[in-house]
């Protein structure tokens, strides 16, 4: 199982680092900067989420527990961690599925020239 997941475990561990990597240098700028505050720290807590979030995906798949919806025990499509590889719920998904469903207005692609004309091109 973990073979399957080596990919996928590779792209956590890289966005580890780089969260890693944000979180130091906005405390740098914190330390030096005493302006913007409020915006600061939200990102700051955005970023530890995040990080937080990686850990768990990280932890659950060296303990063989990566892939299952933590509400239904329900495996999530392999397909899809790779789209959300920290998703914990298969809920995770539920606006991504709505936004694929929703279907674009179909046009009338009849050329002008077809159209006035009363051909079928």
């Amino acid at each position: 199982m973990l073979n399957k997941f080596f990919g996928i475990r590779y792209e956590l561990q890289v966005m580890r680092e780089e969260l890693r990597a944000r979180l130091f240098e906005h405390s740098l700028f914190d330390a030096a900067c005493d302006d913007h505050q409020g915006k600061d720290r939200t990102l700051m807590h955005h970023i530890k989420e995040e990080l937080q979030d990686v850990e768990r995906a990280l932890t659950k798949i060296d303990k063989g527990i990566y892939g299952y919806c933590e509400e239904t025990g329900e495996e999530i499509p392999f397909e899809k961690l790779r789209i959300l590889p920290t998703a914990r719920t298969k809920y995770d998904f539920f606006f991504q599925e709505l936004y694929e469903r929703k279907s674009l207005p179909q046009f009338d692609y009849t050329p002008y020239e077809a159209y006035m004309s009363g051909s079928d091109y």
